[in-house]
């Protein structure tokens, strides 16, 4: 019997290595673009290095023999020959011909992982089949195709024409097709709105207003045309109906509609009920029911959206043996590519680290994203919502809300006041504008 290595290059895997420890940090960042995770390494002690020079870039400390074999021996305590270790990684800086080329190196390794996952996925799809397990074979096949299109992908891409690209562009800026508002002006003032092909994060606190502002985004991106798909997976898919419900009521207590306590109301909820069948119908998509990265991409690809939002991605299932940051990692790199692939824009909403709550300045920073190395890196914008009241009842008013805008590649930081309006499930330009919406009893 035969037996067949996958595909794998050693040779690839030093010199992308030794490349980074030659380089240091400054190199490794020109990797990681490529090198999405650490098994993209077929050699285990390869993948060791790589998880102690992320671990080291994460951390900014610098990189190079001494502290990739440090940190390495902090890993992994149990390896029986530090010696050996050491010696290995010292002598990987002669194993790369020529540091310039490391993303040559990079893109080789990654293609040789893509090719072991194909196989992988064939394997487990010939195996489903033969189960008539419709279910898992649905979400193989999704894996199965994001695989192959990524290997299409990485090959060179053909030649184009500068005059064809010049028109392109005159087309986009002409049509302003490129930008998807949000159409709430604290979010579209500091960039205009979201860019297809891109990402934006919104963060914030449990009962800071992030899902009811994800809500009001829906409405506004609908009323806009846009079709929306949305991933719930902090809540269920009629509680965001309830939410719109409210919103689209003019006189609707969102306190009173989850009790069922429609008393003097009934009439205006069957109005808002008919609204939103007859507004939202072909246009918004919702699943509670995702609970993988590879149904929700495979969603994406069937459904054609313009606007994806991912409510939150720290709920995503992901494989455990990850490390969590490589997990994040993942989620928002899979997110960006398929943004690209499918010309839409995406919403990802992520939780933020408690530390906040124990500042003397309560307000949300870039730094308090979980994970927040991977986002500052990839995502586009990066949006906060804030609700002073929380922190102190007698400052703030309860009307009273905050939208930050951390981080944009197109645009300008800032901070606006928002009204805040949590039994209408709405936010508005003012407190005052908020104030005077409340329900009538």
């Amino acid at each position: 019997m035969t037996i067949r290595i996958q595909p794998h290059s050693e040779e690839a895997e030093k010199a992308l290595l030794g490349s980074v420890l030659t380089g240091g940090s400054e190199v490794f960042e020109k990797c990681k673009h490529w090198i999405r995770q650490s098994d993209a390494f077929y050699n285990d002690c390869h993948k060791k290095i790589w998880i102690a020079m992320h671990r080291l870039y994460r951390d900014k400390d610098g990189i190079d023999c001494v502290t990739v074999v440090d940190k390495f021996k902090r890993l992994n305590p149990d390896e029986s020959d530090t010696r050996d270790i050491t010696y290995y990684i010292s002598g990987l800086p002669d194993e790369s011909p020529s540091p310039a080329l490391v993303e040559k190196y990079s893109k080789i390794v990654w293609e040789k992982y893509l090719r072991r996952s194909v196989s992988k996925s064939a394997i487990n799809l010939n195996s489903t089949v033969l189960q008539d397990d419709n279910q898992s074979m649905e979400e193989i096949v999704g894996e199965h195709i994001r695989l192959l299109e990524e290997i299409k992908n990485i090959q060179p891409t053909k030649l184009n024409d500068i005059e064809e690209i010049v028109e392109k562009t005159r087309e986009l800026v002409n049509s302003g097709d490129n930008i998807i508002k949000f159409g709430i002006p604290a979010l579209d003032i500091p960039a205009g709105g979201m860019t297809r092909k891109e990402i934006t994060v919104l963060g914030g606190r449990p009962g800071h207003g992030k899902t009811t502002l994800v809500v009001n985004i829906v409405r506004s991106l609908i009323e806009q045309g846009n079709k929306v798909i949305i991933f719930n997976r902090e809540m269920s898919n009629p509680e965001m109906i309830r939410k719109l419900v409210v919103m689209e009521g003019n006189n609707l207590s969102y306190s009173k509609v989850r009790k069922g306590d429609l008393n003097g109301t009934t009439d205006e909820f069957n109005k808002s009920i008919d609204k939103i069948k007859d507004k939202y119908k072909d246009k918004l998509l919702m699943f509670d029911d995702v609970s993988t990265l590879d149904e929700a991409m495979l969603e994406i690809s069937r459904h054609k959206p313009d606007v994806i939002i991912d409510d939150y991605i720290q709920l995503i299932a992901m494989p455990e043996k990850q490390e969590r940051r490589f997990q994040i990692e993942k989620i928002v790199q899979d997110y960006k590519w398929i943004c690209k692939k499918e010309d839409c824009s995406a919403l990802l909403v992520s939780q933020l680290n408690r530390d906040i709550e124990k500042r003397y300045e309560p307000r949300p920073r870039l730094s308090d994203y979980s994970e927040s190395g991977v986002i500052e890196q990839t995502a586009e914008s990066a949006l906060f919502v804030w609700y002073g009241y929380v922190f102190n009842d007698e400052e703030y008013s309860p009307y009273q809300s905050e939208i930050i805008s951390a981080k944009t590649r197109y645009g300008k930081v800032m901070t606006e006041e928002v009204g805040f309006n949590g039994d209408r499930c709405r936010f508005y330009e003012s407190k005052e504008q908020a104030l005077e919406d409340t329900p009538k009893q």
